[in-house]
């Protein structure tokens, strides 16, 4: 599975991977594309794919807030 998320730019796309790599398991990766952050899921099962979705999804829209905090300050 992969989850594609636009951020508003390269640089903040860099900055919501590393927010969210360190707390993911080995079976999940990610790349920056231009402003688009791709993760990769490939656990063994579709139970892990939730509970790592759900969580994953859970990290990046922290991360994603604190971004736009920081550009409107």
């Amino acid at each position: 599975m992969t989850l594609r998320h636009r951020a508003a730019s390269e640089s903040e796309a860099r900055a919501l991977w590393a927010a969210v790599a360190a707390d993911n398991p080995e079976y999940v990766t990610g790349r920056v594309v231009g402003d688009t952050l791709e993760i990769r899921i490939a656990p063994a099962g579709v139970r892990s794919v939730r509970q790592t979705t759900d969580d994953l999804l859970a990290a990046l829209g922290a991360a994603e807030r604190a971004a736009a905090a920081a550009r409107r300050s």
